[in-house]
């Protein structure tokens, strides 16, 4: 650089662009735009969706870690918003391939990312392809599990996906039992600190095994004082909220414990309503809603394994139709064919200038 001339502002390094930077990183925002406009048509609103989360999914192949990890956390988003196994389930392949990839690979934020968007994808992809993507998510989320090298956070999030696909999807037994193995020697280090849970696991155990068999009063009679102990449990050296979210929940563990109930609860859940008068379907519940956000209520109208995990009725109601069952041949054939051409339009605009950032 000649002698006295400064660096100009607007000067350009080579440097790759990141997925999270200029247009790429409004792909989340616009998809929850085009969700919330009401001046647009349904149509045209679907459309624009759709065209952005075909965006999303070339974003996950980028060959920066940090825009993989964005374009995941964008997809799970779009995920939690729409049933979109229409427009997936063409792309089974490239995301099976795509999510293992970066659990196997990639860095602590888009391992956990990944591991995040798998169950939303499994609901999502298609009946046709869940055996296989099982067969390929089942040990890249277990090798995520047990890696010592990743971020406690990495490790529960991959533990979490890993045990709601297989409540909800997994059929073979001996790969259950595996995982159950598995979770045991992960999680066994932690027996003698985890209360809440230990209590949500005794409830659910007697709930399971013992219910009103007399031969397991002597186990109540000795569980009994321990409970009360812990619902009344008031030892300064724990934080505030912990013995008030403890103290809570033992008492309702202890309440079913000597009289046998448990207080019923009724959530909405899309256009029905899940009751959950049971230990069993709390913690069910709660383990579903918390892997899966706000998709819970987009996939629970269309996903049978969903609704049977949640004890609803195996078909939902009559009014609940796919955008798609309203267009009549031509009308799909147009509109499908409008698609094509604005992703083809879009894709080449990204391609050119991810190309002139590259060149400079």
């Amino acid at each position: 650089m000649p002698k006295g001339k400064k660096k100009g502002k607007f000067e350009h390094r080579r440097t790759e662009q990141p997925y999270s930077s200029d247009e790429d990183a409004g792909i989340d925002m616009a998809c929850s735009e085009t969700s919330e406009r009401s001046d647009l048509p349904d149509d045209e609103s679907e459309l624009k969706l759709e065209e952005k989360v075909l965006e999303i999914i070339d974003a996950l192949s980028a060959r920066a870690n940090a825009a993989r990890a964005a374009a995941f956390v964008a997809l799970k988003n779009s995920l939690q918003r729409r049933y979109l196994a229409h427009l997936l389930c063409g792309q089974r392949v490239t995301l099976t391939e795509l999510v293992t990839k970066s659990l196997r690979r990639g860095k602590d934020g888009e391992k956990r990312a990944a591991a995040a968007v798998a169950p939303l994808l499994a609901l999502q992809i298609g009946e046709e392809g869940i055996e296989e993507f099982l067969d390929e998510m089942r040990p890249a989320l277990a090798a995520g599990a047990v890696d010592k090298s990743a971020s406690l956070d990495t490790r529960t999030e991959c533990c979490s996906s890993l045990a709601v696909l297989c409540y909800l999807l997994e059929e073979d037994l001996s790969a259950i039992l595996e995982v159950m193995r598995m979770f045991e020697t992960i999680f066994s280090g932690s027996y003698l600190k985890v209360r809440l849970a230990a209590g949500g696991a005794l409830a659910i155990a007697h709930e399971r095994a013992c219910g009103d068999d007399e031969r397991f009063a002597w186990a109540e009679d000795e569980l009994l004082p321990k409970l009360e102990q812990l619902a009344r449990d008031s030892h300064k050296f724990r934080a505030k909220r912990d013995r008030k979210v403890q103290r809570a929940t033992f008492r309702d563990i202890l309440k079913y414990f000597e009289e046998g109930s448990v207080e019923s609860e009724r959530m909405r859940v899309g256009g029905d309503t899940v009751t959950l008068c049971s230990w069993s379907t709390r913690i069910a519940y709660g383990a579903l809603a918390a892997a899966l956000g706000a998709g819970l209520n987009a996939l629970a109208p269309h996903c049978a394994p969903l609704r049977l995990a949640l004890r609803l009725s195996p078909h939902p109601a009559l009014d609940v139709i796919m955008p798609q069952a309203k267009l009549n041949k031509l009308q799909r054939h147009l509109q499908n064919t409008a698609a094509c051409k604005a992703r083809t339009v879009a894709r080449n605009k990204s391609r050119d200038k991810r190309s002139a950032a590259l060149s400079l």
